[in-house]
């Protein structure tokens, strides 16, 4: 029998975000020195990242009848810190929502806030989901205002804490319907969006709700007075070519811009074991390179990690529970669902390593719970000690 980690044996270890924490020990020593100040998830999250694809975890054995061969896949870790799997869970999310999608032109827009604003929410993490309200507000409110009447968008709200170098620059990207929905359930188009009316509602949107949310303190409110002031409104990115017309440019848009891990392992470019190297693009394209020092990076990563909980991905407008049965006839609109293990057994295709034929699904094996159970404990798997009892 094969393991997925017995076929890397002989590769060389490639640059990457485990590989840097693990070596020199190094994220034991930035939570050694910043303990107090780690939070409990970013702990969790990290440990999960470690663990990626270890023997330990649950896995699946897959038979190759050519080779009669066995290999045995190990289950990855689901972290938000792991580029692996963050990839594998931005393609099946891009595949999904493609077909719970509305059968209408949709726009990417990017929407940011004044870096005198960063501070706070960094510090306090309740303005996240209030930034995320904040832009479904202003994109209702500019959608009505154009069409001149009360609409209901539809729209997939994301927040990015990071920006591609690492640091903390909070902004968000949203997936919205060009037009929205009138009382009678029409969808109304409406393909050009004036960018400087949603500038101006979604900088009233978020100063008004920054301002209930914070302290009520006199420097908080007289920089809120001072940012209404000095801001034409916040910045709104909404090209032309930013329109997706067709579910097949979803794919690309969610891989690209929208739903991504903080770095990719390509991205990396150089570690000696006390710098690390990477690359990013901005806007434009242009290629920049990076060098922080190696807990400085992890530093970078682990503040990213959301609260326990906190949903990064929001659906909204026609989009939410609430709203989505009553349009889904008008769209064909399907809900976002997981893969369950029947589907999964007879939809994905493995490949075997050795000869390149299908491979047989044979076994799915979830993680066991620990091995000397405890009187009074509560146990997570019944089938699992039943199956072990029956062998003893």
């Amino acid at each position: 029998m094969v393991s997925s980690a017995d076929l890397n044996i002989d590769r060389p270890r490639e640059l990457s975000v485990r590989y840097i924490f693990e070596d020199n020990h190094n994220w034991d020593v930035f939570l050694h020195l910043n303990r107090a100040s780690v939070r409990d998830v970013e702990i969790e999250e990290v440990e999960k990242m470690l663990s990626c694809k270890d023997a330990d975890r649950g896995f699946f054995l897959w038979y190759c009848e050519s080779c009669e061969e066995d290999v045995v896949v190990h289950f990855g870790c689901n972290s938000r810190l792991c580029s692996s799997c963050g990839k594998n869970y931005t393609d099946k999310w891009a595949k999904s929502l493609s077909r719970a999608m509305f059968e209408v032109p949709h726009r990417h827009i990017v929407l940011s806030i004044s870096d005198l604003l960063w501070p706070y929410v960094r510090q306090y993490r309740v303005l996240h989901k209030v930034l995320m309200d904040s832009a479904i507000q202003a994109l209702n409110d500019t959608m009505s205002y154009c069409l001149r009447k009360q609409v209901l968008v539809g729209a997939i709200v994301v927040l990015h804490p990071f920006s591609r170098d690492l640091s903390f620059k909070p902004h968000i990207h949203v997936l919205v319907t060009e037009g929205g929905f009138d009382g009678k359930g029409n969808f109304v188009h409406k393909r050009f969006i004036p960018a400087r009316p949603l500038r101006m509602t979604w900088q009233y949107q978020v100063l008004t709700k920054f301002k209930k949310a914070l302290p009520k303190t006199r420097e908080i409110a007289r920089l809120i007075d001072y940012l209404f002031k000095r801001y034409d409104g916040f910045y709104a990115y909404l090209p032309e070519e930013s329109r997706i017309v067709t579910k097949r440019d979803i794919a690309r848009y969610v891989a690209r811009y929208v739903r991504h891990p903080a770095i990719a392992n390509t991205r990396i470019c150089g570690y000696d074991g006390k710098t690390v190297s990477f690359w990013y693009k901005d806007n434009k394209e242009v290629k920049h390179y990076r060098t922080m020092e190696v807990l400085g990076f992890i530093s970078a990563l682990v503040q990213h990690v959301p609260d326990r909980q906190f949903k990064m991905i929001r659906y909204y407008g026609s989009y939410c529970r609430k709203w989505k049965k009553k349009y889904a006839h008008y769209a064909g609109q399907r809900s976002i669902a997981q893969t369950t293990l029947m589907k999964f057994s007879g939809e994905r295709v493995q490949r075997c390593p050795f000869c390149g034929d299908k491979m047989k699904f044979v076994l799915y094996w979830p993680k066991g719970p620990p091995e000397n159970e405890k009187f009074l404990d509560k146990i997570e798997d019944w089938n699992y000690l039943s199956l072990r009892q029956s062998h003893q």
